[in-house]
């Protein structure tokens, strides 16, 4: 059976052959592996941000419950877009998670003071500046 493409009069040897398209190869393989969005960057962990339904679930109070808090400042949460009938809101998992070690939405829990204090000690890992 011939070549699908026949190959231009002073080409390289049929042995050369391999050893370009090999090149190819590895070089195509080096560009996907270094692109921001690849395979191994999802696979490295959890996102350090929850949605809405995922901090419900985890602090055990319904999804409305959830905004309803954030809209007070009861929950740290940071609006990604806002449209016209829509907010787009994640969370901070670590907070989260400590959140609902604690206690979650029970009383011993003080969401607002909570919320307050985690804030000021995220303001200050990151630094002035730095924001």
């Amino acid at each position: 059976m011939a070549s699908p493409l026949p190959l231009p009069a002073g080409s390289p040897s049929e042995a050369g052959a391999p050893d370009l398209l090999e090149a190819v190869v590895r070089m195509a393989m080096a560009v996907l592996a270094s692109r921001p969005g690849s395979m191994s960057a999802q696979v490295a962990g959890p996102s350090p941000m929850l949605t809405v339904n995922q901090t419900a679930a985890l602090m055990g109070m319904s999804r409305m419950t959830v905004i309803r808090k954030a809209d007070a400042g009861e929950l740290p949460c940071v609006v990604v877009t806002r449209g016209s009938r829509r907010k787009m809101r994640r969370f901070p998992r670590a907070a989260i998670e400590e959140l609902a070690a604690r206690g979650g939405s029970s009383a011993e829990v003080e969401l607002g003071e909570y919320t307050a204090q985690w804030l000021a000690a995220a303001a200050a890992r990151i630094g002035p500046g730095q924001e």
